[in-house]
């Protein structure tokens, strides 16, 4: 009698360790579910702005060219760089400028 008893607790014991743990499998399952559509959707997010962060640098590496500078300069802005300027430095102690 008493072994029968001793296997009906043992056997009590399994079925409820066994709903528990099934029980805290579904309560895991139905938090961590969100949180995975959500982490998802934001490495969707993640991979679209690194695709448009590597094409701006593209743009960016082109029109830092000074000859695209220069081109645009004169297609768009009718700038020309005929009449470039010309600097020259002049090392001398003795010269000083003063303002008028």
């Amino acid at each position: 009698m008493t072994r029968t008893r001793n296997q009906n607790i043992a056997a009590t014991l399994f079925v409820l360790t066994l709903l528990t743990f099934t029980f805290s499998q579904l309560v895991i399952n139905s938090i961590l579910s969100p949180l995975g559509v959500e982490l998802q959707s934001l490495n969707r997010e993640k991979n679209y702005l690194i695709e448009e962060n590597r094409s701006m640098e593209e743009q960016i590496a082109k029109t830092n060219s000074i000859t695209v500078i220069k081109q645009l300069a004169n297609k768009e802005l009718n700038i020309s760089s005929a009449n470039e300027r010309t600097i020259i430095y002049i090392e001398d102690s003795s010269i000083i400028a003063e303002r008028q």
